[in-house]
């Protein structure tokens, strides 16, 4: 065999063996495979929802970064790499994987009201205490798995509990502060923890944003993701109390390792 068809045999061995690159076929698919209860079907481009809504890949639309937040398509909401590396780091302006949200897809996956979203919290047992959080689509199962593995954490490591406890709430269907959209915790998705020491961007007077990231326990945000919840520590308009689950992100953020 001469040089050239080696080389070229080679190089089609080494494509054949990585790792398809994510495109919206995959993006799709991530969210059919996160909230199966909120997805009818996946079409060529976008999806259709248990209510009926169809949601486009890409709405065609040139955004900029408050637009991206304000009216994301599905490939808006899925375009920031979420890290599940350790913070280091302050993020660069306007990274916060998992700030884009899609508001019609949470609506289909949790309730459309603040009355259906009620209707389908269910009690979970969370570091001692009863919380709601929303039953569908694996949420509330995922919330007790954390409890499960942050728990035997802690055992280990009592003097963590002063940075998750008091929980801070996880129902409360409202706007984020300073816009119109829609909180996760409107959806029971979303947990806070301890909003009395764990700063939040907009607040003032909360000093060094990288030290505040870094106070937090490292492996409380692991276990987290672990269970597929991304951390607000890691977003550059920094929410270190809060926790959401968002398991698109989180398998994402896997399967591009």
């Amino acid at each position: 065999m001469s040089l050239r068809p080696a080389i070229r045999l080679c190089l089609l061995l080494l494509l054949a063996a990585a790792p398809a690159l994510a495109g919206p076929r995959e993006d799709l698919e991530l969210l059919r495979r996160g909230y199966p209860d909120a997805v009818r079907s996946v079409e060529q481009d976008g999806l259709v929802l248990s209510d009926g809504v169809r949601l486009p890949y890409d709405d065609g639309r040139a955004k900029d970064a408050e637009q991206a937040l304000d009216a994301p398509d599905l490939e808006d909401m899925l375009a920031q790499p979420y890290p599940l590396e350790r913070v280091t780091a302050e993020p660069a302006p306007g990274i916060h994987p998992g700030r884009r949200r899609v508001t019609a897809l949470f609506k289909a996956a949790y309730g459309h009201t603040a009355q259906e979203v009620k209707a389908a919290l269910v009690p979970v047992t969370f570091l001692g205490h009863r919380v709601l959080f929303n039953g569908r689509n694996g949420a509330a199962q995922a919330l007790e798995r954390v409890d499960r593995d942050l728990s035997a954490w802690l055992a280990a490591h009592p003097e963590a509990r002063g940075r998750l406890l008091p929980l801070s709430g996880t129902f409360a269907w409202r706007p984020i502060a300073g816009t119109e959209r829609l909180s996760m915790h409107s959806f029971g998705a979303a947990i806070d923890l301890n909003s009395k020491v764990n700063g939040y961007w907009r607040w003032s007077g909360r000093g060094d944003p990288l030290a505040q990231r870094t106070a937090f326990p490292a492996e409380a945000v692991e276990i987290f993701e672990r269970h597929g919840f991304v951390w607000g520590g890691k977003w550059a308009e920094y929410d270190i109390m809060h926790f959401e689950y968002r398991p698109e992100l989180i398998t994402k953020a896997r399967e591009a390792r």
